[in-house]
């Protein structure tokens, strides 16, 4: 008997995970090309379309990051098959001792790369502008291309000289991004979709000097549920950007 590709078993057996399927179809990507991308055997790629099979956290969130895609919506069961086993650890990426060592694009990346939310609580303005050159016409993009795109920074006071109306003035007017200001931000917690760049305040230290971690939500999230959390609460208790106070 000849041999075949994984794809053209893939076709004979039928389809456990139609979700994985349309999305790799949608995303022009070949089982041999994501297998390849991910640096494993393609059948293991052909297992997670022909049968039940979940994949490693790892892997799930690569694929979905390749396929443009929730990894929950691929597998809505990845987190019962890792709750046992994740651990923060899984989701610490990197850890980097101050905000300059943070590779350069990794700033723009991660928002580039984000296909469903954009929440950054920033208490440096003039950083973010220069971490990312373009960044007001990425936001308007993707906001546009329905990403919720949140922002908040610290209230206008006697050491913040620089506000959020004066860096993104037309941005109180694109539909999609929510502009605010919040009087207890100390973090700078720099969200898209599931990868965190995590700010530590320490106390003696500029936010410029204190160390940056590079976090990416896995199952039940241990160790970045809390950021989440901390995000979602500075959001619904902060004041919208100009108005009175």
């Amino acid at each position: 008997m000849p041999n075949r590709s994984p794809s053209i078993l893939a076709e004979d057996q039928g389809l456990a995970n139609e979700r994985l399927r349309a999305a790799m179809v949608a995303a022009n990507v070949t089982t041999e090309g994501l297998a390849d991308h991910l640096g494993i055997d393609p059948k293991s790629v052909d297992r997670w379309i022909t049968t039940t099979r979940i994949p490693h956290a790892r892997n799930a969130h690569a694929v979905a990051k390749v396929l443009r895609i929730d990894p929950y919506y691929l597998w809505p069961m990845l987190d019962e098959r890792h709750r046992s086993s994740v651990s923060p650890r899984d989701e610490l990426m990197a850890c980097y001792p101050s905000r300059g060592a943070v590779p350069h694009g990794l700033w723009r990346g991660t928002l580039l790369e984000a296909t469903s939310v954009i929440d950054l609580a920033i208490s440096n303005l003039i950083f973010l502008t220069n971490a990312v050159f373009d960044l007001h016409a990425m936001l308007v993009a993707k906001s546009e291309a329905g990403v919720r795109v949140r922002i908040a920074t610290p209230a206008a006071g006697a050491d913040q000289h620089v506000t959020l109306m004066d860096v993104f003035p037309s941005l109180a007017d694109t539909p999609g991004i929510k502009l605010v200001t919040h009087p207890g931000l100390r973090a700078d917690l720099y969200r898209a979709d599931d990868e965190l760049l995590v700010t530590t305040p320490v106390d003696g230290l500029t936010p410029a000097l204190s160390p940056v971690l590079h976090l990416r939500r896995v199952g039940p999230a241990p160790l970045t549920a809390g950021y989440l959390t901390a995000l979602d609460h500075i959001f619904e208790t902060a004041t919208p950007a100009g108005a009175a106070t």
